[in-house]
This record gives C-alpha cells, sequence and structure tokens, in this order.
C-alpha cells in the first residue's frame, strides 16, 4: 500500500477516533442532529431524488465535520481537566502509533514511539497556549511544567526522526524493520491501540504538571529539578545516538566490534538506554508534586516508569549477550568491557 495513501488513512483514523471519544464524553451532548433533511425519504421524480440526496449528502459531511471539529475541542477540553486526561492522551497516541504501525510494524516501537510523544506534546501545547505563554524564552524559563513539556517535544521529535533517518541510510536496519513485518496491517491494531496507551501512561506526568500550573515553595523546586532531569536525558540519548550512529557508519565489517568506546559510552556500555532512562525518571520527578492525592495520575505514572524501565533493563540484558556472543574474544571489545564495566547503571556495577 502506498504510504502516501498510508498517511491520509491515519488522518482519517485520527478524526475517527477522537470523533468515537467524543460520543462518550458528557460535554458531547450539545451537538444537535440534523433535522431538516432525510437522506432515505422517497422522493417523487430523478432531478428532485438527486438534488435532495446531494444536499442531504452535504449536510451528513458538514454533520461528520461538525462532529470532528467538536471532537478535537473535547480532546483539548479533557486533557486541559476532568477525568478523561489520560483517555484522551491515548487516543492521539495511539491514533500517532497506529498510523506509523500500518507501514511498518516494527514502528509501532521506534519511529512511532517518538512521533507519538512528539504528538501529545504538540497537542498538549496547542491545548494549554492560553494558559501559558510559550511564545517566549521568559515564558518557558520561568515555569517548570512548560520547561517539561518542551523536554518532551524535543525528545520526541528528535527520536522519532533520528530513528527514521537511521533506518533510511542504514541498509542493515532498513531491511531489519522490513523483516519484521510478519503480521497482515489489521492484524496490527491491537499491537498499535496497546503501546499508543503505554505511551500515553509515560506522557501522564507532563499533562498533570500542566495543569496545576506554577507551584510554589518546595514543590516547584522538584518540579523544576524533574525537568533539568528530563533535558539532560534527553541530550545524554540524543549524543550517544549520534555517537553510535558515526561510529558505526564508519564500519567495513559488521563482524568486528569498533565501539564506540569514548565519551558517553565511558560512563556505561549502553548511554543511550541510560539517558532514556533518566529522562523518564525526570519526566516522572516534574509531574509528581502536581499530582496531589489523585489515584489516577499515580498509578498511571507509576505503571509508565515501571514499564519503560523493565523494557530498557531486558533490552540492555539482550544486547549484552548480543554482543559477547559476537564480539568476546575480539581485544578491542574485551578491553572496553573490562575497562567499563557498567551495562546501564554507572554506580551499580
Amino acid at each position: 500500500m502506498p504510504r502516501v495513501v498510508l498517511f491520509i488513512w491515519g488522518l482519517v483514523a485520527f478524526a475517527a477516533t477522537a470523533a468515537a471519544f467524543s460520543l462518550v464524553h458528557p460535554s458531547i451532548s450539545s451537538l444537535k442532529p440534523c433535522s431538516k433533511n432525510n437522506l432515505f425519504a422517497p422522493q417523487r421524480n430523478g432531478f428532485k431524488h438527486m438534488t435532495q440526496s446531494t444536499t442531504a449528502l452535504n449536510v451528513v459531511g458538514g454533520d461528520i465535520a461538525g462532529l470532528a471539529s467538536k471532537a478535537l475541542e473535547v480532546t483539548a477540553s479533557s486533557l486541559k481537566s476532568g477525568p478523561w486526561g489520560v483517555a484522551a492522551l491515548s487516543g492521539i497516541s495511539s491514533v500517532i502509533v497506529t498510523a506509523f504501525t500500518m507501514i511498518r510494524q516494527a514502528y509501532s516501537f521506534s519511529v512511532g514511539y517518538g512521533f507519538s510523544i512528539f504528538g501529545m506534546g504538540l497537542y498538549s501545547l496547542l491545548s494549554f497556549s492560553d494558559a501559558y505563554n510559550f511564545g517566549t524564552f521568559q515564558g518557558i524559563k520561568g515555569s517548570a511544567a512548560a520547561c517539561l513539556l518542551m523536554s518532551t517535544l524535543f525528545y520526541g521529535f528528535r527520536l522519532g526522526g533520528f530513528l527514521l533517518f537511521r533506518e533510511y541510510t542504514v541498509k542493515s536496519k532498513r531491511e531489519q524493520f522490513k523483516n519484521l513485518d510478519k503480521s497482515p496491517r489489521l492484524k496490527r491494531f491491537p499491537l498499535a491501540l496497546s503501546v499508543g496507551i503505554f505511551y500515553a501512561l509515560l506522557f501522564c506526568p507532563t499533562l498533570y504538571a500542566l495543569r496545576a500550573g506554577n507551584l510554589a515553595g518546595n514543590l516547584s523546586k522538584i518540579s523544576f529539578l524533574g525537568a533539568g532531569v528530563a533535558w539532560f536525558g534527553a541530550i545524554l540519548e540524543a549524543v550517544a545516538d549520534a555517537q553510535k550512529y558515526v561510529v558505526k557508519g564508519s564500519a567495513s565489517d559488521e563482524s568486528t566490534f569498533v565501539g564506540p568506546t569514548g565519551f558517553t559510552y565511558k560512563i556505561c556500555r549502553h548511554p543511550n538506554y541510560l539517558g532514556e532512562l533518566i529522562f523518564w525518571f525526570g519526566v516522572f520527578l516534574g509531574g509528581a508534586p502536581s499530582f496531589g492525592t489523585q489515584i489516577v495520575p499515580w498509578v498511571s505514572s507509576g505503571l509508565g516508569l515501571f514499564g519503560i524501565y523493565s523494557i530498557m533493563t531486558g533490552a540492555t540484558k539482550r544486547l549484552e549477550g548480543k554482543q559477547e556472543e559476537k564480539y568476546k574474544g575480539q581485544e578491542k571489545y574485551d578491553e572496553y568491557v573490562a575497562s567499563v564495566k557498567a551495562p546501564l547503571f554507572p554506580l551499580l556495577s
């Protein structure tokens, strides 16, 4: 299926999902059904039938457009307040992930992951634009919630863009992603929806930080600290990814260990994974002061943080095993492992 068609399908799916969400949201009751034109009413002659049917289709089309517009408004209002915030995030994330998963199944964990975080951040930016001064550096610097949101926008856009760029410039990655297309497209929906919900849980602390506004006292300091930690993790991962891309790209033989072994890779053997964990811990820390006694953000954010910790530690163990099997016995690899003992956490090795 052409990718342009899939992109268009993604936009349609977004409108449909938002409309479906709006049907169960209490504020959608303000929509009024059309009462003047009946598409199925019998007509007396062909011309009148064609004219009235066209009018009815226009009305139905207008109703659909109005419903989609209202759904987008409801999604934005759900992000700003009420019990539907995580559900709204899940809808936004799932639609983005689903669109990418229809292109490549592996995109659900890679490109779709990054751009879903960016998408939730962008939607939040638009939804809270009347409450925050996102247009100036001073406005962002003066708000921990705004700083946290900007870190998610940077993280998501950078990660999604990098993974897409790497796939199209590294033949082995392109083939690897293509070989993972094992399920028919329609059977990929459950996977896309489930990971979309998971990504919403990860983003949850940012949403509640935006809802709480500017905190005071120690809560504000903790929130700013979390935002700073998130930015540090996002930058560490970006630098480590770029470093690995450059070093691996210069290798002529994939069976020989070439590194990287310097700079960020002196911290631990997988600083990109470490950066990702630091980023999400910072997001959690930055949002936690705004949770208060609310159960939903504590449970949702806690599940997200535990999930990403489990995923990244598991990925580290698998990659360590593959590298040991592939490179053990090579002098450069053995020296690197001996000098940098920590696979992931420097102080725990």
